[in-house]
């Protein structure tokens, strides 16, 4: 008696691999993509984050916060001992935001709290380009009325993180608000 085996696969295997890998692919491609670019939603949130973070660091520390805001990203700074501003090194303040296609297109202080502390007003390294505002957050909880609005450049999606003092001081605002 004669067994046969067969080596390889039929062209219907083939085919049947091809088409769940398209499925596959068509599923997870989507969802791949949204994660490495920005949304104004998800970036005005994880920005509303990342503030509040820094008003909690300087009632935490007991010194203040500052955040300088250019188009492309926030730079967080803590006064050095020589009363110049340091770059805040933890990894919580290091992160790239916002994510393109997402921008600052505009940051205002709203009144001024002003730096009546003795600190230099610039940073360690010079600025190169002046930020579009300064907030600062102090260790009594109080922090630099503002706003900070993010959009996508030729879209008109933007919303308005506003700063104030008192409860819920850091929040997100749509446009039509």
């Amino acid at each position: 008696m004669t067994v046969v085996y067969s080596k390889g696969f039929t062209l219907i295997e083939i085919m049947l691999v091809l088409v769940i890998m398209t499925v596959l692919t068509a599923m997870v491609a989507p969802n791949f993509f949204a994660a490495t670019q920005g949304d104004v939603k998800t970036e005005a949130r994880f920005m509303q984050k990342i503030l509040r973070l820094a008003s909690e660091e300087a009632q935490l520390t007991g010194k203040p916060v500052r955040c300088s805001v250019y188009s492309n990203q926030l730079v967080f700074e803590t006064p050095a001992p020589d009363g110049t501003w340091m770059t805040i090194q933890d990894t919580e303040f290091q992160q790239d935001m916002p994510r393109p296609p997402v921008e600052i297109m505009d940051a205002q202080l709203e009144g001024d709290i002003g730096l009546g502390n003795g600190l230099d007003n610039g940073s360690i390294q010079a600025d190169k380009v002046p930020p579009l505002a300064r907030l600062m957050f102090w260790g009594d909880g109080s922090l630099s009325a503002g706003k900070i609005t993010l959009g996508i450049p030729d879209s008109s999606e933007t919303l308005t993180i506003q700063l104030h003092a008192g409860a819920g001081g850091i929040r997100v605002l749509n446009h039509d608000s």
